[in-house]
């Protein structure tokens, strides 16, 4: 079976969402844009993209390295792909950068 190329339409958390009434003047809309002009960065763990290449295969959706480009081609703008989030993290802490997991 083919990959399903259909166009993005992004994520609901993509773009700015209205500012919440009683915040409006406090707080900027909420989203991945959003953070990302006040800086914030997005990572995509390289381990885990493999996982859900191979899953798509096994579902049919196509062959690995299809499935694998065409899901590289649509991350969002923006987000950079790391070979292990694990150590992405453990070199953010070692910069100084705290990790706070909810």
């Amino acid at each position: 079976m083919p990959v399903v190329r259909l166009p993005s339409n992004g994520t609901v958390f993509e773009r700015a969402t209205p500012a919440i009434p009683g915040f409006a003047d406090m707080m900027p809309g909420l989203g991945i844009e959003s953070l990302q002009k006040m800086g914030t960065k997005f990572l995509m763990c390289a381990n885990a993209l493999g996982g859900w290449v191979l899953e798509l295969e096994a579902r049919g959706k196509g062959k690995a390295a299809d499935v694998e480009k065409d899901l590289k081609a649509n991350l969002l703008p923006g987000v950079t792909i790391v070979p292990a989030m694990v150590i992405a993290i453990d070199k953010a802490q070692e910069a100084g950068i705290k990790y706070n997991r909810q």
